[in-house]
């Protein structure tokens, strides 16, 4: 959620309170924002974050806040549960978080964002209006990056480690409302183009230390060819494609359009048109297709996706799991080797093993690379809604030889308060806490664009996350 004072900068203090609540709410709805925050492309390939000063709500029981609080959880439908009222609205960080984030800005941020010694992250919305008739959008972008990921970052930097990290095409103003949710670190991009067949960009929030990270061995296929080593005969000259650009779950139309496209290969000998070569490539990227002949084409298997992700062979099979479901469950989920290249810092930290809370856990994709790491799992306490899902976790857990406890939940809404302190007690402590991108489905009408992104990044669903992980924090006594 972007900061009130930083909204009321880009669009204006005559803002309707209706329309600016569903701006914090729906991030689709902030197509308003000024482009030029968008991600920018580093040295190395690196991704560069732009936060523009990134910080906590401060939810005040005065007038005011209280009847926004108020509309915001009207529009969410309903007001929270009695037994979640304590602990519901995301707190921000320390007095002393508060402090450092307010003397990393500098004073024309300070000045934008109405801050003051008295009370740190207060609105003084006369400020900002008159600030913003001086500074426009451009303006704004020159304003140096406060250092608050920085110091923050060295705050939180200490166990219970946490990671939240998700494999969806978000936008910069979604990454920066995640950060300002997460003490305002800094998120990390991380390219798997780097580490295996599939070119998609993940982002990661988390206070994991950076050194001694290591790459997991063997490495799984680098280019499509190894991952399906059979259509390196086939595959025309033509064809330049070396990765997978996402994961397609659509099968219905497969068959049909593989017809089509090799007919027309079949009529040229080989060698279509420049124009019809690049409907080919379009459609083979969106649909997955490989060679499998001469002029053939077929999707790539969920066994061939499982190994490109880094999962044990079969790992989505499972009775009553039809195709499309076990492309489905493979289409959003973490990509093994780059996430365990991020974590791979736990292990000496934990040569004994970790006691893991695993938040929309998916099909284990946070529990393949922790052990893949070499990291002995002594506990996970897993929250995943989805039945076949919990059944894959399971089903893995069991044939990777776990040694630890695996207890499973569907609901993060029931882990309340009491429920927190009651596993904390059951197991001592949690040292890692990680979440995998909760996202909801919705179909938009246009096949070939449901195909590419069919999810969007459910932010209901992450303020639970973050409700759990502050929970947890406080009672073992690091908040």
């Amino acid at each position: 959620m972007l900061h009130l004072a930083f909204i009321f900068c880009l669009l204006g203090s005559e803002v309707p309170l209706e329309e600016l609540a569903n701006l914090i709410i729906d991030p689709s709805s902030s197509r308003r924002m000024d482009k030029h925050l968008l991600n920018s492309l580093g040295r190395n390939g690196s991704i560069v974050f732009h936060p523009v000063a990134v910080k906590k709500e401060e939810y005040s029981l005065d007038t005011s806040e209280s009847r926004e609080l108020d509309l915001l959880e009207k529009l969410k439908g309903k007001r929270p549960k009695e037994n979640y009222i304590d602990e519901i609205d995301t707190k921000r960080p320390k007095s002393e978080y508060d402090e450092a984030f307010n003397n990393s800005l500098d004073p024309a941020w300070q000045e934008i964002l109405g801050l003051n010694t008295t009370r740190p992250y207060k609105v003084h919305r006369r400020a900002i209006h008159q600030r913003s008739r001086v500074l426009d959008c451009q303006e704004t972008q020159k304003l140096s990056m406060p250092n608050s990921c920085r110091s923050l970052d060295k705050m939180v930097a200490k166990a219970p480690y946490f990671f939240y990290g998700n494999v969806m095409n978000l936008s910069h103003d979604s990454w920066v409302r995640i950060s300002q949710f997460l003490y305002a670190i800094e998120p990390e991009f991380v390219h798997t183009q780097l580490f295996s067949a599939l070119s998609r960009k993940e982002g990661y929030v988390h206070n994991l230390p950076t050194e001694n990270r290591f790459h997991i061995v063997p490495k799984p296929p680098m280019t499509i060819q190894e991952a399906v080593p059979s259509s390196k005969k086939w595959w025309p000259s033509w064809d330049t494609r070396k990765h997978l650009n996402g994961i397609n779950s659509e099968t219905s139309v497969i068959s049909q359009l593989c017809d089509r496209l090799e007919k027309t290969v079949s009529d040229s000998q080989g060698f279509p048109s420049v124009d019809r070569q690049r409907d080919i490539l379009n459609q083979s990227q969106i649909f997955n297709l490989v060679w499998v002949g001469r002029y053939k084409l077929a999707a790539v298997g969920p066994e061939q996706i499982e190994r490109i992700l880094g999962y044990p062979e079969n790992h989505t099979r499972i009775a009553a799991f039809s195709l499309m479901e076990r492309l489905l469950s493979l289409k959003h989920c973490f990509q093994i080797d780059t996430l365990a290249y991020c974590l791979s810092g736990l292990k000496h930290l934990y040569p004994g093993g970790l006691t893991v809370l695993s938040i929309y856990s998916g099909i284990g994709g946070a529990e393949v690379a922790l052990h893949r790491l070499g990291i002995r799992l002594k506990a996970v306490v897993s929250i995943e809604a989805s039945e076949k899902n919990r059944r894959i976790l399971k089903q893995w857990w069991s044939s990777s030889g776990q040694t630890g406890e695996l207890v499973q939940m569907e609901d993060i809404h029931k882990l309340a308060s009491n429920k927190v302190e009651v596993l904390i007690k059951n197991f001592g402590c949690f040292d890692f806490i990680i979440c995998q991108n909760p996202c909801t489905y919705s179909s938009k009408g246009n096949l070939a664009a449901d195909i590419d992104s069919h999810a969007s990044l459910d932010f209901m669903l992450f303020h639970e996350f973050v409700r759990v992980l502050q929970r947890v924090r406080s009672t073992m006594g690091q908040n």
